[in-house]
């Protein structure tokens, strides 16, 4: 990684005291590199926001793409808190009324509130014996 940062800084470093960069100097800059000419100016971006150091061209980490967990351990608490409570009971609350509740607690408790979305795949995780059970009973499951 801090190898590619450095071949990076030697590139995008004189690019960058240029001022303005040629269309020449672009395409050098994405031959050398092997990269898009999109990346490259994001990069000069960072060069230029940043202190102008190697650190600044590090590539970064991802945040995890589509379908990840990016709640935080508190949220998470809540949601199974107010699962166990309000939806496996048998009056059989909707999910909207679920995540009325979740956001009632998250807000009581300064935590961000999830979306929706991430509580209906909360629930699509669970287990669907055990759902029925407590929902509707041992006798339906």
């Amino acid at each position: 990684m801090w190898a590619l940062a450095v071949r990076r800084a030697e590139v995008i470093g004189p690019l960058a005291e240029a001022g303005t960069a040629g269309a020449e100097a672009m395409e050098a800059a994405v031959e050398q590199l092997g990269i898009s000419r999109r990346q490259v100016y994001v990069l000069l971006r960072r060069w230029r926001e940043g202190q102008g150091v190697v650190s600044d061209l590090l590539p970064g980490r991802s945040s995890g793409g589509r379908g990840g967990q990016r709640l935080s351990a508190e949220v998470e608490a809540v949601i199974r808190e107010v699962l166990r409570k309000h939806y496996l009971t048998r009056q059989r609350k909707t999910t909207a009324a679920v995540h009325r509740e979740i956001t009632r607690v998250c807000r009581t408790r300064g935590l961000p509130v999830p979306s929706l979305g991430a509580i209906t795949r909360r629930i699509a995780v669970l287990d669907p014996h055990a759902e029925t059970t407590a929902r509707r009973g041992a006798g339906a499951a």
